[in-house]
């Protein structure tokens, strides 16, 4: 088994994944001023759970509508752009296409820098403090250099190493398919998530295929009632049940928090698989005919 404390681990990172997520706070475009409100946010993507966190309808017919143009559409996003350009509201488009007022660069660290440039724009600055804070706080203990047993991202790499994770934050829902996307395409990892009705796919999908040796483990993503339930539920059902707590503060930063240390983890993750875990270049052909 591959050592995540051992330099030539890390020889397969040839792009140097590990500087943009040690370096990723405060990183991605300023917007020009304070938009109006009422605000709303289409997005695509990558800009997807900046959206969601911040839970802004995805229509205004009036005030400022941002247009996050984050992920492979084909087209959706520039037809929408058209759409609502013919109305009232002010479009501003954020993401790697051209004409847009801010530029993102494709990552699957850009979520971060879709949030931040809404709080930006939206005047949410202290709100944005506070989740650089948090991630600030978090970076002490997951780079690198911090060893195995004061790591929690490293830890959570190798229990879930040749596991399939099973995500589930019922305070934290749309951390769950941001949790998916970095175990996909920073730690090459198939990941699930349970459907709205949680608790009943524990008690039946789960009961089925335990029985068949799945290795599962299960990832309990902030704490709570349900997730207290969820425990006592799936220590019958999967190969490990694995509890990650929250930091204390807001429900936004929290969340950040928590996606943070899943970035480091599938980072830590594609390493012991010994695979890059920078995007593949299909993804970046996909993104050049779309």
């Amino acid at each position: 088994m591959r050592d995540l404390d051992r330099e030539e681990t890390y020889l397969v990172d040839r792009r140097g994944l590990a500087l943009e997520l040690r370096d990723l706070v405060g990183t991605g475009p300023v917007p020009k001023e304070t938009y109006p409100g009422p605000h709303g946010v289409l997005a695509y993507g990558e800009g997807h759970l900046a959206a969601s966190l911040l839970g802004l309808p995805e229509w205004v017919e009036e005030g400022t509508l941002f247009l996050l143009e984050g992920g492979y559409d084909l087209g959706e996003a520039a037809a929408m752009g058209l759409l609502a350009e013919s109305g009232r509201a002010k479009v501003v488009r954020v993401g790697f296409r051209e004409g847009v007022a801010a530029y993102i660069p494709p990552s699957p660290l850009s979520p971060y820098r879709y949030l931040r440039f809404l709080l930006l724009a939206l005047g949410q600055e202290e709100a944005l403090r506070e989740v650089e804070a948090k991630l600030l706080e978090e970076r002490r203990r997951l780079t690198p250099e911090i060893p195995l047993e004061e790591n929690p991202a490293k830890f959570l790499a190798y229990t879930l190493l040749e596991r399939l994770p099973l995500f589930y934050a019922p305070s934290f829902r749309p951390l769950e398919g941001g949790a998916q996307t970095l175990l996909a395409r920073i730690g090459k990892s198939l990941s699930l998530t349970p459907p709205h009705a949680a608790l009943e796919f524990f008690l039946t999908g789960l009961e089925a295929r335990h029985e068949q040796g799945d290795p599962l483990a299960a990832v309990l993503l902030g704490g709570g009632e349900a997730a207290s339930l969820a425990k006592e539920i799936l220590e019958s059902r999967v190969d490990t049940v694995v509890e990650v707590p929250p930091p204390e503060g807001s429900r936004l930063a929290q969340t950040m928090a928590l996606w943070y240390r899943l970035a480091w983890t599938a980072y830590y993750l594609a390493l012991l698989y010994g695979v890059d875990p920078s995007d593949q270049e299909v993804l970046e052909r996909l993104r050049d005919l779309t």
